[in-house]
């Protein structure tokens, strides 16, 4: 979950900053409004901290800013102003909670996972794949009931998969929903993060792995290994219904014998022949009867029962009143409704397979090391023959079909209208490809010829070919070129099969049952309202992706619709499509006026129905999209101004930002915050031996080696400057920091990295000067640094290739 944090105070800034990651948030921190309200524009975010009282915009702008831009996410306003009218006010400028300074982080907390929860973010369940069960209000991984200690992505990564467990993320999708500004590396890290959680799981005891690499695409969750019982699960629920509805039956058998029982109690009463004990008797079963009749599907005779129960408990009651409650029971006998209907079973998800690629080619080399790698690449290759192409016999549609092209006619000299016609004489490559295309119109295609020229891809071009290759080619070219045309062919595919929910508010059935007929082979969702007065209910209920309304609706006009969601700040942006029969300049005034994106007039046309909506869809997928692209560019510029461009760890600024944060948290919490500087030794010799390209080959590896001793989850290596580097434990006592530096002492020996002008050793050495303290009020963040400085000069002193240790 991403958080964007405004708040100028820098201690408070950092505190928050320091707790909310501690609960798996991700968080953007800004110190001004104006910087905050940029920040909320470019990016999404699950929910927005906001101070009042900001540098060059306050609090109350900066919120009535992004509420005129139709922004809906959560905003939390966090002040030391604690009266009614700042209350009110920061309210009324769109703000959805407000808290008053000082507060308790706990309950700052829970009111952040209460605005998650209203806004649908933060799922209260458990999230469970096998004996794997990950809690989110504990923020904790357990396999087998022993906790797995992840680091905050892994855990972030491991939670995205179960929470979408049939969605594929590529890599720029997992850098979206896991990296901010601060945090934003190369596409790389998302390979090395899910080695690392793989590896983690497996050394916590998980035999099966549980993320799927689907070739060309990215990464999903597996099945996982309850999916094997869910069978026995559904065979055990639809036991559950049948007893359910054999209860039901036999709550139905009876109910005539018990509605005339309490019929003949109410009339004794009337004649004052029902005796204490019976009218007791009958009120007991008044009063059971009244509990069960909801239970079972029939809510609109509880009122009538427990009318009859109140008769039978009154003093003196009215016999007009009796009289008219016998004969609402009397109703109730000859007018209940049938039971409910069954729930319906639960879907198992089809199992993925293989990507399938048809294969029609003579060159036995090629198909040989295909068909070696295909495994690697997440293919089946099936192989035929110009001669043998039996497309009957396939079992599956194939996902891509490559047609070699060797023994083509010179077409420069053909004319290719002729090419493509009926005729007997034309190349039989040709017909196969043509035949190819005719049995399979919407598979991509892709052409390997032996000779290249501009005839013959003109040719494949008509032929519907999606790339042309050119011999001599490698398999890393095919793989690459059919991992392209399949990953086109599925966004296109995607595209048309919206996947989405529309909303049709219509009286007229033969209305509603068209467009619901139209629009499902293109994998759309119709959800039916004739009922117009159930609009908003219906809507606030399905959310859905777009809106079709009828013009002439009963009560309610579809232009008052129109207008009512457009009042909403969270359906600003739905889609709306209007249906009308009138066609004059004023009505489509209005209809626009009120806010529709579009209009289309009976009688309707299916294809341009469907048409207006898929496009209306794919226009509002693209613009995310390129919200996604805008934001990753941003995500990326910053994130390059934190990281030191040769060592590809953390920079001076970085190591600045991370230890002031620290500072003031390890104030809040009283915990040790130790600092190591480490110097490479006799570097400028170095540099003068072998060169500077030596040089910065071996801070790259010194970099890496001092990353590998400490825990990246939690402690901080960066780059202080030239050929030093800064080290930064949190919660680590002076003998956790010593045990630190040993590590980084022998890893760097391990290297061995030759250095003949060196007066300490043959090879690279390190000295360092180690601190550490309970931070106070009264003492510097300076003071820290300066003492581990001082530390290190007195290492170089004893005479290098050492550490000492200066407490503060």
């Amino acid at each position: 979950m991403k958080i964007l944090l405004i708040e100028d105070d820098q201690n408070t800034g950092e505190f928050l900053t320091s707790i909310l990651t501690a609960h798996r948030y991700t968080v953007d921190l800004a110190n001004d409004g104006q910087i905050g309200l940029e920040l909320a524009s470019l990016w999404k975010y699950d929910l927005i901290l906001l101070d009042l009282e900001l540098p060059k915009l306050d609090g109350i702008s900066v919120c009535r800013e992004l509420r005129t831009k139709e922004d809906a996410t959560p905003i939390l306003m966090l002040t030391g102003k604690s009266q009614n009218n700042d209350i009110v006010l920061g309210l009324d400028a769109g703000a959805d909670d407000y808290m008053v300074k000082p507060y308790d982080a706990n309950q700052l907390l829970a009111r952040i996972r209460a605005l998650l929860r209203r806004g649908g973010k933060v799922p209260a369940t458990v999230l469970i794949w096998g004996e794997l069960c990950l809690d989110p209000a504990l923020a904790q991984v357990t396999h087998q009931q022993r906790y797995i200690p992840l680091g905050p992505k892994e855990y972030n990564l491991l939670e995205l998969f179960l929470r979408n467990p049939q969605r594929i993320f590529n890599r720029s999708a997992i850098l979206d929903n896991l990296w901010t500004a601060n945090d934003f590396p190369t596409e790389n890290a998302v390979t090395n993060l899910i080695k690392d959680l793989r590896r983690k799981l497996k050394a916590a005891g998980m035999k099966e792995d549980l993320i799927e690499t689907i070739y060309g695409l990215g990464y999903r969750l597996k099945s996982s290994p309850g999916e094997i019982a869910k069978e026995v699960e559904l065979t055990r629920r639809q036991e559950g219904i049948d007893s359910i509805n054999q209860l039901t039956e036999q709550f139905r058998s009876s109910l005539d014998k018990r509605l005339l029982f309490l019929i003949d109690s109410l009339r004794s009463l009337q004649l004052g022949e029902l005796h204490p004990p019976d009218r007791e008797t009958a009120r007991q079963e008044a009063h059971r009867l009244a509990g069960t009749l909801g239970m079972f599907g029939y809510e609109q005779g509880t009122e009538t029962v427990r009318w009859a129960e109140q008769l039978l408990q009154a003093e003196a009651p009215i016999p007009a009143q009796i009289e008219s409650a016998v004969q609402g029971l009397a109703t109730l006998q000859h007018t209940i409704p049938a039971p409910p209907d069954q729930l319906p079973l639960l879907e198992i998800p089809p199992n993925s397979t293989l990507l399938t690629v048809l294969c029609v080619t003579h060159d036995s080399e090629l198909t040989e090391i295909l068909q070696r790698e295909e495994t690697s690449q997440g293919v089946h290759i099936q192989v035929f023959s110009l001669s043998e192409v039996d497309l009957h016999c396939l079992k599956v549609s194939p996902a891509v079909m490559l047609m070699q092209w060797s023994g083509l006619k010179h077409t420069e000299a053909v004319d290719l209208d002729s090419a493509l016609s009926e005729i007997t004489d034309v190349d039989p490559e040709i017909l196969v490809t043509r035949q190819l295309r005719e049995y399979f119109p919407t598979v991509p295609l892709l052409i390997l010829a032996d000779e290249d020229n501009l005839a013959n891809r003109v040719l494949a071009s008509r032929l519907g070919c999606q790339r042309y290759l050119c011999k001599p080619v490698r398999s890393g070219q095919v793989w690459d070129a059919i991992a392209q045309v399949n990953r086109c062919a599925l966004s296109q595919q995607s595209l048309k099969q919206v996947a989405a929910t529309v909303l049709v508010v219509d009286d007229d059935p033969f209305v509603l049952s068209t467009i619901t007929s139209l629009l499902q082979p293109w994998g759309v969702k119709v959800i039916e309202l004739s009922e117009p007065e159930r609009f908003w209910a219906v809507l606030t209920q399905i959310n859905p992706d777009l809106l079709v309304l009828d013009v002439d609706l009963p009560k309610f006009s579809g232009i008052d619709f129109c207008r009512v969601v457009r009042q909403d700040l969270f359906y600003t942006n739905l889609p709306i499509l209007v249906i009308t029969a009138h066609r004059d300049a004023i009505q489509v005034q209005q209809v626009f006026d009120a806010g529709a994106d579009d209009l289309i007039c009976k009688p309707i046309v299916g294809s341009e129905l469907v048409t207006r909506i898929v496009s209306r869809i794919e226009r509002a997928r693209l613009r995310q999209q390129l919200e996604q692209v805008q934001q990753q560019q941003t995500e990326t510029l910053q994130q390059e101004s934190r990281i030191d461009a040769l060592t590809q760890i953390a920079n001076r600024r970085r190591f600045n930002e991370f230890l002031a944060r620290e500072w003031h948290y390890h104030q809040q919490t009283q915990m040790t915050l130790s600092l190591i500087l480490c110097d490479v030794d006799h570097f400028k010799q170095f540099n003068d031996r072998y060169g500077h390209l030596a040089g910065d080959t071996c801070l790259r590896q010194i970099a890496q080696v001092i990353q590998t001793c400490i825990n990246p989850a939690v402690d901080l290596v960066a780059r202080y400057g030239g050929e030093e580097f800064g080290v930064i434990l949190p919660n680590t006592d002076l003998n956790g920091a010593l045990r630190v530096s040993r590590r980084i002492q022998d890893a760097i020996a391990n290297l061995a990295i030759p250095h003949a002008e060196s007066s300490v050793s043959r090879l690279v050495t390190l000295s360092m000067g180690i601190t550490g303290t309970i931070p106070t009020p009264e003492q510097a963040i300076e003071e820290l640094i300066t003492t581990a400085d001082q530390a290190l000069y007195a290492a170089k002193d004893r005479g290098r290739n050492t550490y000492c240790l200066y407490p503060l």
